[in-house]
């Protein structure tokens, strides 16, 4: 007979529970959000989320989360330290984080760290990878919506290094050859993020990060047709509408350590998000002749353009600190800024009309939210988490 000796599994599971400060926080491994199935094989940092126990999805298929009876906007989501507005793409059903950019994902539920400044709902705290320093390496997929490349590797052995992950959709693409001529849709969006990690000395680093995201969809129609039957009047119709929505997040880390004890990480960032909508409609008619050929000097003409925009954009400063006297006592302590500029529900709208080559009228209409707003946020915080034996 044979007999197999005991089997012994270790792990670096973190406490959980009673046993641990941080109670409702939940740290997801990359490997599980890569093998999590998802709406036609693509991999989703939210989607995984949304399986977790206190987590609820709302409506089948989108990226929202339900956090212990919120709303997904009472939710701080955070890249790299710095807050996301908005995180879906396809009006939901996907999110702007790409798995083969992330590094690390941890969900807080309850009990949030004084460092976040706190929401309602949860914390969602992502971090990107930092890049190899021994070799290069990468991975392209091709998928049925979307496309994604990821790289990285050394930019100096073992000092400096760099990843970077693209992504798009192709959905446009597949459907432009079935569409008519005189209509046409079309919808993507798309991703960037890059990081670049150098490496001063054992006690500094520096990290710089970016991330772009838009989705973009627009609407176009040109149509024709004689208004009788004797073709004395030719119409002609022509619109269209682009509607785009996205993010851009720029960021420097320096990361220093002090001695064995005290270290600190200071962020400087920058955040915009903007969504903009745009509207052109145009109407021709033209006089013809008994022969249906135009009369270049009769007619009329009406043009209506509006453009409607809506955003936020921040700067932002911080300084942490992490300070360990004894290995059972962890401090943490530092001081943060953040400037905000709002542009809420900023519309312009025209109106220009003519008729036999002479203007009519011509109109321009600004609706008065169309100043900026500013706020700013100034905090001091600390946490002592000490482990009582």
């Amino acid at each position: 007979n044979a007999q197999l000796e005991e089997v012994v599994v270790v792990s670096d599971k973190a406490e959980a529970g009673t046993v641990a400060t941080q109670m409702g926080a939940v740290e997801i491994p990359m490997v599980q959000i890569k093998n999590t199935p998802s709406i036609l094989g693509e991999s989703d940092v939210m989607k995984a989320i949304q399986l977790m126990p206190g987590v609820q999805a709302g409506v089948d298929g989108s990226a929202g989360l339900y956090i212990r009876g919120g709303s997904p906007d009472q939710n701080l989501i955070l890249l790299d330290g710095t807050p996301v507005y908005n995180v879906d793409h396809m009006f939901g059903f996907f999110s702007v984080f790409t798995p083969e950019a992330i590094k690390k994902v941890t969900l807080f539920k309850s009990s949030f760290p004084a460092r976040f400044g706190g929401r309602l709902s949860s914390v969602i705290d992502v971090r990107t990878n930092d890049g190899d320093m021994k070799k290069y390496h990468g991975t392209l997929s091709i998928g049925l919506l979307t496309s994604k490349i990821n790289l990285e590797g050394p930019i100096v052995k073992d000092k400096t290094s760099f990843n970077i992950s693209a992504r798009r959709s192709y959905i446009d693409l597949i459907a432009k050859p079935f569409m008519p001529d005189d209509e046409k849709y079309n919808y993507y969006f798309y991703d960037i993020n890059a990081k670049v990690n150098h490496k001063f000395s054992d006690r500094s680093r520096l990290f710089l990060s970016f991330y772009k995201g838009k989705d973009h969809y627009d609407y176009k129609q040109d149509k024709e047709y004689d208004a009788y039957s004797n073709g004395s009047r030719m119409y002609f119709y022509n619109s269209r509408i682009d509607f785009n929505w996205g993010n851009t997040i720029a960021a420097g880390r320096w990361n220093y350590v002090f001695n064995s004890k005290l270290f600190s990480n200071t962020t400087v960032a920058y955040n915009h998000y903007q969504m903009s909508m745009a509207d052109t409609y145009r109407k021709d008619i033209i006089e013809a002749d008994k022969n249906g050929d135009p009369i270049t000097d009769r007619g009329e003409s009406y043009v209506y353009n509006s453009d409607y925009r809506s955003g936020i954009h921040d700067w932002s400063f911080h300084t942490d600190f992490d300070y360990m006297p004894v290995p059972d006592h962890h401090v943490k302590f530092g001081v943060s800024y953040l400037y905000h500029t709002f542009r809420p529900e900023v519309t312009t709208s025209r109106v220009k009309e003519a008729v036999d080559g002479q203007t009519a009228q011509d109109t321009v209409y600004n609706d008065s939210s169309n100043s900026y707003l500013h706020g700013h946020e100034f905090s001091f915080y600390a946490e002592d988490n000490a482990d009582i034996r």
